[in-house]
This record gives structure tokens, sequence and C-alpha cells, in this order.
């Protein structure tokens, strides 16, 4: 009797199953689908659609699947998709809100991106239950949710300072300090002459420019559209600024030096940076020690001065240097292995200030 229990035991565990997981599909619902419309960069913060879904159900019982948001060109079939909410899962799951800044920067990388063109992308969900490679289940909205827009250029806003209006296809050599920005800043060299300030379009092109001049009252730092042009004397290298919110502008000579504890004999001062007008860049050969440090610093006392150093992500706004250097941003490190004693060695040092909002440098060995 024993062993027949046993037996009928064992023969009811075979027929046990455990759950399979079977793709049962779930929706995808949002919230009213505007018409379509033009992003522009001062809505960044506003709402486009909320995005809803119910749970997946895969036929496993109480199972916990993660979710991402996925969005492509339409009619791809999201061959290549790009993932909403930087790429990560979506916590807590079930809703989302799509903001303007997030799509328009997501449609910038696509492929069918043209700015200020209508253009239409598709939205799903995808489920994700297990992890690895080999045993992971996935399943996706039974639906997808198409939205019309014509995006912005997420480019720097520009601006053209020059004696002539500028061509269609120019490169602007202002660029504010950030996609909303109105902080204009440019370095350039300037010859004799008389020079206007031409703002490009939210595509960044210069077929019909805003134009702004001095408004004559004698300051020579104050804007007005269609004012007077500023006179340029003396040709030489030119910090150039506009705020075309605050209606301000500067137009200053500027030179460019370095200090640091990299220097071996009186770190603290300036050693000047020579302008070489055929490449456009700033330039010195001097002797440093490997693995110490050095910082940008223009002509100018107190506030005058300006720092340009290592790239810091808190140095936004006026800060804002590029994505390899910040104003008043940290020291730059010599190539080599701080040694004792120390090793010096000879280096070109060059600072790039050819595209605005966009700084580089280096400090390369003379004779590697």
């Amino acid at each position: 009797m024993i062993l027949a229990s046993c037996i009928a035991t064992l023969g009811s565990c075979e027929d046990d199953k455990d759950p399979v997981t079977v793709a049962n599909g779930f929706e995808l619902r949002s919230s009213e689908i505007p018409a379509a419309l033009t992003l522009l960069p001062a809505n960044d913060a506003e709402k486009v659609v909320t995005l809803t879904w119910n749970r997946s159900d895969n036929g496993g019982g109480n199972t916990v699947s993660t979710y991402t948001i996925e969005i492509a060109p339409a009619g791809t079939n999201f061959a290549t998709p790009l993932i909403l909410n930087g790429g990560s899962n979506v916590v807590p799951a079930f809703t989302y809100d799509l903001k303007v800044a997030e799509l328009n920067k997501l449609a910038n990388l696509m492929p069918t991106y043209a700015c200020g063109q209508e253009m239409t992308v598709d939205i799903r969900v995808k489920s994700v239950l297990g992890n690895g490679f080999y045993n992971a289940f996935t399943q996706y909205s039974s639906n997808v949710i198409t939205l019309k827009f014509a995006p912005y250029s997420n480019a720097l806003p520009a601006m053209m300072f020059a004696s002539a209006a500028p061509v269609a296809g120019a490169t602007a050599n202002l660029a504010a300090s950030s996609p909303i920005g109105t902080d204009f800043e440019g370095y350039m060299w300037l010859e004799p002459g008389m020079y206007k300030f031409y703002k490009a379009s939210n595509c960044g092109t210069f077929e019909s420019p805003v134009i702004y001049g001095d408004n004559n009252d004698g300051t020579f730092n104050v804007l007005v559209q269609d004012g007077q042009g500023y006179q340029v004397t003396t040709a030489g290298f030119y910090l150039v600024t506009a705020d075309s919110a605050l209606l301000k502008y500067t137009v200053r000579p500027i030179s460019w030096n370095f200090f640091g504890t990299a220097k071996p004999l009186f770190p603290g001062a300036n050693t000047a940076l020579a302008y070489d007008a055929a490449s456009g860049l700033w330039k010195t050969t001097f002797t440093l020690y490997n693995g110490y440090d050095i910082q940008f610093r223009s002509n100018g006392t107190g506030t005058a001065a300006l720092l340009l150093g290592a790239y810091d992500a808190t140095k936004t706004g006026t800060k804002f240097a590029g994505s390899e250097m910040s104003y008043d941003g940290g020291f730059l490190t010599v190539p080599g292995a701080k040694t004792n004693p120390r090793t010096s060695v000879s280096y070109d040092i060059t600072l790039d200030l050819r595209s605005p909002r966009n700084y580089k440098y280096s400090i390369v060995a003379a004779n590697p």
C-alpha cells in the first residue's frame, strides 16, 4: 500500500506542468493625440501626449515584466528604433508623459529629420520578461501611436557678426549657450569695417536673418533691430557677444595666456600665447612638468579676465564653453606621470576658439 501510494504521488507530479509564457499581447493607449504641431524650444517642458498601457499578459501567472518605449520613423516597422526615457525602463510602469524636448531630441537623430518640416513617427511599448540573451521573452503592444510634428534644430542658436549679409549656407561665428539661450558669443579675427549682427532662423540658416545693429546713442553696447553698423577701426582678434533678449552687445579685443603648476618658474604668472592667423589657433611651445596642471587666462584684470579650463557639467549659461572646456573649469593636466624629481618636457600648447561654444585645446610633446 505504501509503495502504491508513492507511485501514485510520483505520477501526479509528472502530470503537473510549469507555467508557460505565451504572447497574449497588451494595448497601448494615449491621451488625446494632437494634430500636426510645430515644436518650439520655448515649449520644451510642455507635454505632447501621455502614453498608457495595461500589464502585458504572458500567461505565466504573477510575473513581472520590464517596459521600454520605442519610437521610429513611420512605416519602417521599427527597424532601428530609438528608446524614450533616455533608453531606460519606464518606472513606475504603465504610464509615460512625452514632452516636447524629448520628442524633438529623438527626432533630430532620425534619418527622416528635416528641420521645420513635418515628419511622422510611430510609438510602441516593448515588454520583456526574464533576463539574458537566450531566455528573455519579448512582446510588443498590439497597436502603435502615430504622431505628426515639425521639429526644430537641437544645434545651438546661431548668429553672424559680419560686414556683409551672410549667404544662406554661411557658418555662424557666434552661438548661444543652450538651445533656448539668447546669450551669443564668438571669437574671431576682424578687419576694419562696418559690422552688424545677423540672427539665424530656428534651423540655423541665414536665408532671412533678423538684423541687429547699434542704437546710435553713443554707448556702443545697445542693440536695436535694423540699427546702425558697428565700426571696427583696428584689425585684430576679438571676443564678440550679443544678447537678443537683453539687447546688449560687446566687441572686445582679447588675447590669451596660460599659467599653472606645470610651469617650472612663476607658475601663477601669465605666459602669452601667440595668435596664428594661418591656422586660427593660439599657440606657443613651452617646457612643462609632466603630470602637472595649466589653465588658460585672457588679458584683463579682475572680472574682465576670463578663465578657460577643464570641462565641468555644472558650468552652464555664460560659463558654457562646449564639451571639452568650461569657463572657470578645473585645471588641465599635462600628459605623463608625476615623478620625483619632476620631469620636464617641451610641449606645443594650442587653444582653439574657432568654433563658437565648442572650444578645444591640446598639449602635445614638441619632440616625441
